[in-house]
């Protein structure tokens, strides 16, 4: 029998048929009062969520492409970079940035561990050209979740631009932009905000924003500068056609975020992360991040001796209708990835954790069922 897919997957992740059907409205023009207060909300709300009262853009990409927007308006050719790499998506900033000819200095941190104040402040002491310093918020590649806080109180009075690459984190995890002294936040729809791939954002700091008024962008469709003329127009609107219909489910994610309130968000899901964490230990799986960075967005933990990631990924997807994510780039032979952000609760938690014990037993890593499951419940009854 076909079933529909429960995404337990770190982005995209499970989205619920209201913001699915939002996206189904008829089209409007991009440039018309029609479709101007659908924008406008979308930066306000979204200023809201990114905890910043300054300029928040929009682009018309993946994350990837906000994280290009930043580093090609933010640098000069040739200035350098501090790229922190604490898993796949800090090696991506080092690639952009080289991408557009900056110079970087990397600081790869050891598998499974956040960055300190203390390594990033030996990098600047070692490197006094450094001109920036790029963070992943939350690395979902390896459920790290980085002190922000701490690294912008840091940064705060060294004269470098901060970036932060919150794709993941944003809208999941408690973020405050201004209070934590960030330059520039950028994150995606498709992750903490419940909405469909196709939106990145930008929000920068009056200091960044001085800065890219310096910098002859390199490229056009990221040029900011195009990006604030056109915002504020007599009509706002975006400079080029946007994603018009995941903008829609966008609006009406961001509002269901809103009406249900963003903290609540977060103890939801700080309580299915707890639990997911319980039952994996219960089945004596390893977890793969530091228990002092791990990340409420998803759980990384390795795969069983002698038991391939891909294939239990691909037992429970194709037996149960479970997605479940294997490791990235060097570690897919030894990694499993489960979120517990989305429009899941509960239940998707107790049937994940359940179908993942029956996919081990499977291949003969459990001898019984039931001790992840037990372990899920009383976590979740015990909660508060």
């Amino acid at each position: 029998m076909e079933i529909d897919t429960l995404l337990m997957t770190p982005g995209p992740v499970h989205l619920d048929a209201e913001v699915m059907l939002a996206g189904a409205r008829a089209l409007t023009h991009h440039r018309t009062n029609d479709f101007a207060p659908v924008y406008t909300e979308c930066v306000t709300l979204l200023k809201k969520f990114f905890g910043t009262t300054q300029k928040l853009y929009l682009t018309t990409s993946s994350g990837t492409g906000a994280m290009e927007t930043a580093i090609a308006n933010l640098f000069h050719e040739g200035e350098t970079v501090l790229t922190v790499q604490t898993g796949v998506f800090g090696v991506r900033f080092t690639k952009i940035c080289e991408a557009f000819r900056l110079k970087t200095v990397v600081l790869a941190c050891e598998d499974g561990k956040g960055v300190t104040v203390e390594q990033i402040a030996a990098a600047l002491e070692e490197n006094p050209e450094i001109a920036g310093v790029t963070v992943t918020f939350n690395e979902t590649s390896t459920g790290i979740r980085n002190n922000i806080e701490a690294i912008g109180n840091f940064l705060q009075d060294k004269g470098k631009i901060f970036i932060t690459d919150g794709v993941s984190g944003i809208g999941a995890l408690p973020f405050k932009m201004d209070e934590w002294h960030v330059d520039v936040a950028l994150s995606a729809s498709q992750k903490g905000f419940l909405a469909p791939p196709g939106v990145g954002m930008i929000a920068l700091s009056e200091k960044a924003w001085n800065k890219v008024e310096t910098v002859k962008c390199h490229g056009y469709y990221f040029d900011l500068k195009i990006y604030k003329k056109d915002q504020e127009g007599a009509i706002p609107a975006y400079p080029w056609t946007p994603a018009i219909n995941v903008m829609f489910s966008l609006l009406e994610a961001l509002r269901k975020i809103d009406r249900i309130g963003i903290e609540n968000c977060f103890k939801h899901y700080e309580k299915l992360a707890g639990g997911l964490r319980a039952a994996l230990k219960a089945m004596n799986l390893r977890l793969f991040t530091e228990e002092n960075a791990t990340s409420n967005v998803l759980t990384v933990f390795y795969a069983p001796e002698g038991v391939a990631p891909k294939d239990i990924v691909t037992e429970m997807r194709n037996r149960y209708g479970i997605l479940i994510a294997g490791g990235q780039e060097q570690f897919a032979a030894t990694l499993l990835r489960i979120t517990t952000i989305g429009a899941i609760g509960e239940r998707d938690v107790l049937g994940t954790v359940a179908l993942l014990e029956m996919t081990l037993k499977k291949f003969g890593y459990l001898k019984q069922v039931g001790a992840g499951v037990s372990a899920t419940m009383e976590y979740f009854l015990n909660f508060k």
